[in-house]
Order: structure tokens, then C-alpha cells, then sequence
């Protein structure tokens, strides 16, 4: 399970990699700021320097440094974790959250902070911005809690 769950990370971080690059180099976002797409969703540039949904603001560069830190001590735990796994569904979640977090790590490291497009709204409510590695990290952590609840018992009964 360990080199399907790294596949999932590797193809994660690629197609995270390749949309930020896409809407910053092609369809030039930090210029344009907002492209509407339909009447509930939007391109919207915004940059980002805390964590997931922009908590814990990272705003000096010890911050962003600490945060890149941090992912990578997670990213090495989920790794060896992902050398345990037995379960598709456990590699597959692990995976996503492994791509999701190197695919914002990358934007912190080389623009100070992460780059986040996707604008959805409905109803006068307008969700987080967000982007593909986000949205992987909050899948991989849905599966995880499904995973859970799927193999939880019998994960236990063979510790």
C-alpha cells in the first residue's frame, strides 16, 4: 500500500502544482484578482500566509518558516504511518493529505505564501477560498474519519 499511497501523493502535488502554475503564469491571477466563472463561483486571487482557510497567520518569515516546519514533520509522520497501512482506503487518504500538504509547503517556500483561486458562493455566503491542495488535504481527512469508521474494529482487535 505504501508506493500506491505515494502515487496518490506524487499525482496530488502535480495537479496541484500544475493549477497554481496555470493560474498564475497563464491565466495571470495576482494581475486580474477576480475572473467570475458562474453565478456561484468565482477565480479569486488571494494570498494566503496561515493555514488551512487562513487561520493562524504566518505574517514574518520566522512564521512561514515554522509553518513549512511543521508540515514536513507531519508529511514524515504521515509517511511512516502510510508504511503501516493495509487498506487501500487508509493509502488513499493518507496519500492526498501528503500531496495536499508538499503542494502548499512548495507555494511557501517560493512566493511567502500559499496560492488559493477557487471562490465558491451561494446564497450570500461566500465559502473559503481555497485550492487543489486543500481540497485534498480535506478529503484525505474525510476518508481518514471513513477509514475509521469502516476498519476501526478490526484495526484495533489486530493491535
Amino acid at each position: 500500500m505504501t508506493s500506491f499511497g505515494l502515487r496518490v501523493a506524487g499525482v496530488t502535488f502535480l495537479l496541484d502544482f500544475a493549477s497554481k502554475w496555470l493560474l498564475l503564469n497563464v491565466v495571470e491571477m495576482p494581475a486580474r484578482q477576480f475572473i467570475e466563472i458562474t453565478p456561484f463561483f468565482n477565480l479569486r486571487m488571494v494570498w494566503n500566509k496561515g493555514v488551512s482557510f487562513g487561520m493562524f497567520s504566518a505574517e514574518s518569515d520566522m512564521g512561514r518558516y515554522m509553518l513549512i516546519a511543521f508540515a514536513l514533520i507531519v508529511v514524515a509522520f504521515l509517511v511512516f504511518w502510510l508504511m503501516r497501512v493495509n487498506t487501500r482506503l487508509l493509502a488513499w487518504a493518507i496519500g492526498l493529505v501528503i500531496g495536499g500538504a508538499l503542494g502548499n509547503v512548495i507555494d511557501r517556500f517560493l512566493y511567502g505564501a500559499v496560492a488559493d483561486f477557487f471562490d465558491f458562493h451561494a446564497l450570500g455566503y461566500h465559502f473559503y477560498t481555497f485550492n487543489v491542495a486543500d481540497t485534498a488535504i480535506s478529503i484525505g481527512v474525510i476518508l481518514l474519519i471513513l477509514d475509521a469508521f469502516i476498519y476501526g474494529d478490526e484495526a484495533q482487535q489486530k493491535a
